[in-house]
């Protein structure tokens, strides 16, 4: 009768009788009921945020139901900044034999709702295409596999080109917008009088759609990597010190304590302990893309030496010292922070390219911020540091430092798996 009582006062029965019941489950005693009701006003979308806020003003709403129904309201806002960074792409099926090429790709074209550019080529080309459900990357691969006068490449502005080129097949696995690639494999072989060795250069590579705009620095896990002999494998990532043995449950992950220079996409890893007699290996993992929500411009007004500032689940520190100066800023989670992995997303949500410093006559300083805890692991409460050396005239006063910062990201995650890759 509470809740009754409450929204009666509210009057929320002028509203519709549907999200009405939802909001009143809000307060049912059963957990399960208020975690279905809570998902069913999400679904509703924007329409129902009016009527929740009218219970998180009024003086006559319980507390919990208010940050239960505040709890909606930042669930439904999130939902639709992502939704407006990600939706699914169109998939392709289709089954041709022996069509022109041109005809084909204007059927991709129309699936795909992507523009395709193909007066570089021979559209009267033959081909053979036979895919159901399959993701633009993995049908366009498909077209101009072992084609030695056709390629292809995506555009800036979201469409893709066809060019007169060797198409170079590389090992692919696809999902959505994304492919992460093997893009290469190379092998040192020792043999001396004591053992027979194998080191292995592995090379990663994540693409995505360009009508997609995630942080161009993408992470990547390996959760598993062994040769055709069962050998416990060593990883050690080129940028990194450290090393990972592929025992069981173990896991490597990159960007966890190291962070990516702003523009990566791809990583390079070592693999030793491989068995001389090995002739493939299997690798499984993880990359993950992260797209901005709430991006926004962080100002320091006249900063002296050293600054701090707190952004949400982050406290922000700005440090300079002598001339050229040196600049360096830190971040550190918050203790109220609950964000899942927090060190490893400082990389996608802060915008190195962005640091401005400005001085007394407008006088602007532009400098990108490089990352400072390559190599080391740190537990992520210790920080992730960058730093920049910017030239000015040191007897002029600060105006500004600026620089952009989200606070809020969409990840998304795509499994990958290259099974019984050939060694050279």
């Amino acid at each position: 009768m509470r809740s009754l009582f409450t929204l009666l006062l509210l009057g929320l029965f002028a509203q519709d009788q549907g999200l009405r019941e939802l909001i009143q489950r809000l307060e049912d005693d059963r957990a399960e009921s208020r975690e279905k009701a809570q998902k069913d006003i999400v679904a509703l979308g924007e329409a129902a945020i009016p009527a929740l806020k009218a219970v998180v003003d009024s003086v006559q709403s319980p507390g919990e139901l208010k940050l239960r129904a505040a709890a909606v309201i930042r669930e439904i806002e999130l939902s639709v900044k992502a939704a407006k960074a990600f939706r699914e792409p169109k998939r392709v099926t289709l089954k041709v034999d022996d069509r022109a090429l041109r005809e084909v790709l204007e059927e991709v074209a129309r699936q795909a709702e992507v523009k395709i550019e193909a007066a570089g080529i021979d559209v009267t080309a033959q081909v053979t295409l036979d895919v159901a459900d399959a993701p633009l990357f993995e049908v366009l691969d498909l077209i101009c596999r072992d084609q030695a006068e056709r390629t292809w490449e995506p555009q800036d502005d979201g469409s893709i080109r066809f060019l007169r080129d060797r198409h170079v097949g590389c090992p692919a696995a696809y999902s959505g917008p994304f492919r992460v690639r093997v893009q290469s494999i190379n092998a040192q072989r020792n043999n001396d009088f004591k053992a027979r060795t194998v080191v292995l250069t592995l090379s990663l590579q994540a693409d995505w759609d360009r009508r997609y705009k995630p942080s161009k620095a993408v992470e990547i896990e390996l959760g598993k990597l062994v040769d055709d002999q069962g050998s416990a494998l060593e990883v050690t990532p080129m940028d990194g010190n450290f090393n990972f043995r592929a025992v069981p449950g173990a896991q490597l992950r990159i960007g966890v304590g190291i962070v990516q220079d702003a523009g990566e996409s791809g990583r390079v890893f070592i693999v030793r302990g491989l068995h001389p007699a090995a002739t493939t290996i299997t690798l499984e993992g993880t990359a993950r893309f992260s797209f901005p929500l709430d991006q926004r411009e962080i100002k320091f007004e006249k900063p002296g030496i050293s600054e701090s500032r707190e952004l949400g689940d982050t406290t922000v520190r700005l440090t300079r010292v002598g001339m050229p100066e040196n600049w360096s800023l830190s971040f550190h989670r918050s203790p109220t922070s609950t964000t899942p992995g927090w060190a490893r997303t400082i990389a996608q949500r802060f915008d190195a390219d962005s640091f401005v410093i400005v001085d007394q006559d407008g006088g602007e300083f532009s400098a990108t911020m490089r990352a400072q805890n390559r190599g080391r692991l740190l537990p992520e409460e210790s920080g992730v540091w960058f730093q920049a050396f910017v030239q000015r005239n040191a007897g002029k006063a600060l105006k500004e430092v600026r620089f952009r910062f989200v606070d809020q990201t969409l990840v998304k995650s795509m499994p990958f798996k290259f099974t019984s890759l050939a060694l050279p």
